[in-house]
């Protein structure tokens, strides 16, 4: 029936004599309000069920119904049908025959709601009583029951109580309706309606937004979860909530700077983040997301996914360091570290490969493991290892280039022995050879001639006691991070190698009126052995992590005092070394003398009835030890030793730290050269100020440039044939200053060798 034939027959009824009531079905709202819209004149009562709600209640229908049956106006009943609904189907029937076979005292328009196939009845003479508006159906909304205790999403249709439902159904096109309400689901098990109960902000967030539909409750606690229903009831969905939150949604990774400064909630809120869209920059986060079960776990899973990978695999090296990254934005927790460090065992001797630098646990286990699988592996190949894991240990163990083979050769196997906990066999022949001959003494000078040659003027002197040269590798490796530029002097200690023995250059400073800084710290965990550095209760050298701090943290107040203008040049000067592999070595010589030793048996006084050791040196009234061994009587050292005459003992640097010069350049004169059975491989370079012990690194060789005029440098390379294009990094006094530099080799051609 149309709409305006309906019209009709309803004011035909409310005219007439007939003592039942009319139920007017409508599919849809614009009618319903058309039809009560025209017919609110008058003396017409517009009755709507909800008034015969209590709060948060459905109708009293025996009420209503009581009610209608004795109103003797004409009276329009809205939104009963639609409170009907939440019985389910049977109910609506059953009050619906109850109705049109009712005797009232007036007129009583029952409007139903979407109920043409409730009022289609087996009696066909009930058709007179019903009247079937044609029209568009509008589709039901789902009903959302949400508890009280939640936030109020407010970009939402929302009605506070079950009782105001109705008339957003009736009225409104709203494809879910919210209500506020005590009521669940289960409370109505044969609705119509499709219900959905949100109890808790979990089941309102994941309603609210279709991208949230897969998380699983238990990625949060309900605290969590009603932080983010406060975040989205800003009106942003959860993608631009991520996007204003952590830069975009799309690249997450690029928030892992800003973790650390998160709050609990927010750092959560992130994790939930990764669970649905990932980290597509960062294989590493997103395997950790993707295992972890709750936000607890995603830091664990971060530390534990490389087990998931072979240290061979292609795309190791980028996911170690994605994760690297991740562990020190993370913070590295204390409890997962030492986690790790258990799990990652099941490695065997692999385990090394999956280990950082980020702390101190893993630098002592990286240092264990070296000992226990390594210590008959290359030098070269632990470098390979070290220089991904530990890449200042690697920057230790590296050779410095002292340009004296003998020196050359016994520092770069004593790095290598310290590092691994093992007096090589090649290194204690040497030590052996020179225990006898000291060859030091006629290849270095002694230290104070040396230091009379030193420009002191605006400079600080930074003593450092026991730093011997084995760590100048390392040294010159954190002056080129850290912008710093040094210049290395090569000389020797006095003997014994003891303090007391070796700080003359001291007074020139104090008398010059110049700063003294005394770093005693090296020299004091080599004699107490603290933070269980003690030989005698762990017998890894795992002192060395704490040495090198040491050295970057002097390095690090070096670069403040001289970009502060306190001075224009920083001089590092030991007055002795220290030997870690007499130590290990464990041993004492057989010769006895009337003295006990001294200095943990590395030296002890000299008296008429002593029989002289052919590996001992006289000097100064004691006797100096110059191999491995430690005289009778001694104590045996905590860490490491020094008195002796090792080349690790009294072979002591002196390093003059300034600014790196900002308008260093060099470049190569010859960019393309031609070689010839008689015409051997040369580059000229030229460098804008004046450099010192120029050399450059070609395939691994070094070759030493000779100056010449105007700031140039030949380099003769014999050795190079091959004809192809060579990289070059070059060095002023074994700092590097260039790096990439190139050149070309041509075979010289018959024609060129004609014309010559």
């Amino acid at each position: 029936m149309k709409l305006d034939a309906c019209i009709k027959k309803i004011t035909k009824y409310l005219a007439s004599e007939i003592a039942q009531p009319l139920l007017v079905n409508v599919q849809n709202g614009d009618d319903l309000d058309r039809i009560v819209t025209h017919f609110s004149v008058d003396d017409n009562d517009i009755i709507d069920a909800s008034e015969f709600c209590n709060k948060d209640e459905l109708p009293r229908i025996e009420t209503l119904l009581a009610n209608i049956s004795t109103e003797k106006k004409k009276c329009f009943l809205v939104g009963l049908t639609s409170f009907l609904r939440f019985y389910g189907e049977e109910e609506i029937k059953k009050y619906l025959v109850s109705i049109i076979n009712m005797t009232i005292s007036g007129h009583v328009v029952v409007m139903t709601y979407q109920c043409e196939k409730q009022l289609n009845f087996s009696d066909p003479r009930l058709s007179r009583s019903i009247c079937l508006i044609d029209g568009d159906e509008t589709s039901l909304p789902q009903i959302v029951f949400v508890s009280r205790e939640l936030p109020v999403p407010s970009d939402e249709c929302i009605v506070d109580g079950i009782e105001k439902v109705v008339k957003k159904i009736e009225n409104s096109n709203e494809e879910k309706i919210f209500v506020i309400t005590t009521k669940h689901k289960d409370t109505y098990p044969k609705s119509i309606y499709t219900i959905v109960d949100m109890s808790k902000a979990y089941e309102v967030i994941i309603g609210k937004d279709v991208v949230l539909s897969s998380l699983d409750e238990t990625f949060g606690t309900s605290s969590q979860w009603d932080y983010l229903l406060t975040k989205m009831n800003s009106g942003k969905s959860f993608t631009e909530i991520c996007d204003s939150e952590f830069g975009s949604h799309q690249s997450l990774e690029i928030a892992i700077p800003s973790y650390s400064g998160y709050s609990e909630q927010k750092k959560w809120l992130y994790y939930i983040a990764l669970k649905l869209f990932g980290a597509k920059n960062n294989n590493c986060l997103s395997m950790a997301a993707n295992n972890s079960k709750t936000y607890s776990q995603l830091i664990r899973e971060v530390f534990r996914s490389i087990l998931e990978k072979k240290h061979t695999d292609y795309d190791f090296n980028e996911f170690y360091q994605q994760r690297k990254s991740l562990l020190m934005a993370f913070g590295n927790p204390l409890n997962e570290v030492v986690d790790f460090c258990k799990v990652v065992l099941q490695k065997e001797e692999q385990a090394i490969y999956y280990l950082t630098d980020n702390t101190r646990q893993e630098k002592e286990l990286i240092i264990t493991l070296l000992e226990k699988y390594y210590q008959n592996t290359s030098k070269n190949e632990i470098e390979k290892i070290l220089s991904l894991v530990y890449p200042d240990l690697y920057a230790y163990i590296r050779d410095y280039r002292y340009n004296v083979p003998l020196l050359d050769n016994y520092f770069s196997m004593y790095t290598y022995s310290k590092v691994i906990n093992k007096v090589i066999p090649e290194l204690e022949e040497l030590m052996t050879q020179q225990a006898r001959l000291r060859e030091y003494n006629l290849i270095l000078e002694p230290r104070t001639a040396k230091m009379d040659k030193i420009d002191k003027t605006d400079s600080q002197l930074y003593f450092m006691d026991a730093m011997g040269v084995e760590y100048l590798s390392y040294i010159l490796a954190k002056c080129k991070e850290k912008e710093l530029m040094a210049n290395t002097t090569i000389c020797c200690a006095n003997l014994p190698s003891i303090t007391s023995k070796n700080k003359e250059f001291v007074s020139d400073f104090e008398t010059r009126g110049l700063l003294v800084n005394s770093i005693k710290e090296l020299d004091e965990i080599k004699h107490h052995g603290t933070n269980d550095y003690d030989y005698r209760q762990r017998k890894q050298p795992i002192h060395i992590i704490r040495e090198l701090e040491i050295i970057d943290e002097t390095l690090d107040n070096i670069k403040l005092k001289l970009t502060q203008g306190n001075c224009e040049k920083a001089i590092m000067v030991s007055d002795h070394g220290a030997s870690r592999l007499a130590v290990i070595h464990e041993t004492e010589n057989m010769w006895e003398m009337q003295s006990k030793g001294e200095h943990s048996g590395r030296c002890c006084p000299k008296t008429d009835a002593d029989v002289k050791s052919e590996f001992a040196t006289e000097e100064d009234g004691f006797w100096v030890i110059a191999n491995y061994d430690r005289f009778k009587g001694g104590r045996k050292a905590n860490v490491e030793v020094h008195g002796g005459a090792t080349l690790e003992e009294v072979v002591v640097p002196i390093i003059e730290i300034t600014k790196f010069a900002e308008d260093i350049e060099v470049s190569i004169i010859e960019k393309v050269i031609t070689v010839s059975f008689r015409k051997k491989a040369a580059i000229r370079l030229f460098s804008k100020t004046k450099l010192q012990n120029v050399a450059v690194l070609i395939d691994g060789k070094y070759y030493d440039a000779k100056e010449q005029d105007n700031n140039m440098y030949l380099v003769d390379m014999p050795q190079l044939k091959k004809a192809k294009r060579y990289s070059v990094d070059v060095y002023a006094s074994n700092n590097l200053i260039a790096t990439g530099l190139s050149f070309e080799i041509k075979k010289e051609s018959s024609q060129e060798k004609d014309l010559l």
